[in-house]
């Protein structure tokens, strides 16, 4: 049976062709935006813009290039609220088709049907989309997705890259997704039993001025598996891991050698990773979901879903800088 996981991310929204931080949206504002046609939508706060998504894909979507579709169900009542933040759902069935398969009994191996390319195998997801609210200290420009995933298979990049459509071509809004901050991915994904092997990089110059135009001269990668940390080692890795990540060009030493880059390979529920702790910042959170909260045919429990994102959301804000302007 698929193990349940979740995928997080934050978001912030910008005026579309905007350059710096000066069109950036407060999410918590009412404004009024205009269409493509030219009439003019209210919207009491950027919230109202995801339902209005969410609500014009109620209809099946499919995507004949990446061969998978994509619809939304949302209710009214799908909101939750508490003194930081408010939350609201919707569950998003999606599948994959394009290819003919046999369905078979696990237990007789018979076949109980044949299933043709046109047939989409469709599966419900859920997603959250976290309304930090403004305080005396901050006016919130960042908010946060909390994608529920299946095994292998999940919904962020559909969802996202739909929403990015709908945002510019109706209201000429640019969605940006980006990590939630590497302080906190660095602790969720990079664990001692899960980091596999070190990468590190060292960019090599010529002494000959000529040969360091455009791409350089070449580098020198090595590579170190097999890896065992005793609890005082892991600690002293894990603050040098924070190091490296706090910065584009802070250098990684290793064995008195200066490295430009350090990578990290870790295990992800069954999934090699490669991560690169100099580029971070647009990097999604993978953490699982507890056993406990996924039924017997393999989905999540509601009620159990919403507690534990409501506990995740309360944890990764504590961690988010809402402002960005």
């Amino acid at each position: 049976m698929f193990n349940l996981s979740l995928t997080a991310c934050s978001f912030h929204l910008r005026k579309t062709n905007s350059r710096g931080n000066t069109k950036i949206f407060n999410l918590n504002m009412s404004l009024t935006l205009q269409k493509e046609d030219g009439t003019e939508c209210y919207f009491q706060d950027l919230s109202e813009i995801f339902v209005q998504f969410f609500k014009t894909h109620e209809s099946l979507v499919k995507d004949d290039n990446k061969q998978q579709s994509f619809r939304c169900e949302y209710n009214e009542d799908n909101i939750l609220e508490n003194d930081d933040f408010r939350m609201f759902y919707t569950r998003i069935y999606s599948g994959v088709y394009g290819s003919s398969s046999d369905i078979i009994d696990g237990n007789t191996q018979k076949v109980k049907y044949k299933k043709k390319s046109s047939d989409i195998d469709t599966r419900p997801f859920y997603l959250m989309v976290v309304f930090p609210k403004d305080s005396e200290r901050v006016v919130v420009q960042k908010g946060l997705f909390i994608f529920q995933n299946v095994g292998q298979f999940g919904v962020k990049t559909i969802t996202t890259t739909l929403m990015q459509e709908f945002f510019s071509n109706g209201f000429h809004i640019t969605l940006k997704c980006n990590t939630i901050s590497s302080d906190l991915f660095v602790k969720k994904i990079i664990r001692q039993d899960n980091i596999k092997k070190l990468v590190m990089v060292k960019n090599i110059k010529s002494s000959d001025t000529s040969d360091n135009v455009r791409k350089g001269y070449g580098s020198e990668i090595r590579e170190i598996g097999n890896l065992y940390f005793t609890e005082k080692m892991w600690s002293r890795m894990m603050d040098i891991i924070r190091y490296v990540a706090g910065g584009r060009y802070n250098l990684f030493e290793f064995e008195q050698i200066e490295y430009d880059n350090l990578k990290v390979v870790v295990d992800i529920g069954g999934r090699t990773r490669k991560i690169n702790l100099h580029n971070l910042e647009n990097l999604s959170i993978i953490e699982a979901i507890p056993d406990e909260i996924k039924m017997a045919d393999g989905h999540p429990n509601l009620k159990m879903l919403i507690e534990h994102f409501t506990k995740v959301a309360t944890e990764y804000l504590e961690e988010m800088v809402l402002h960005i302007g």
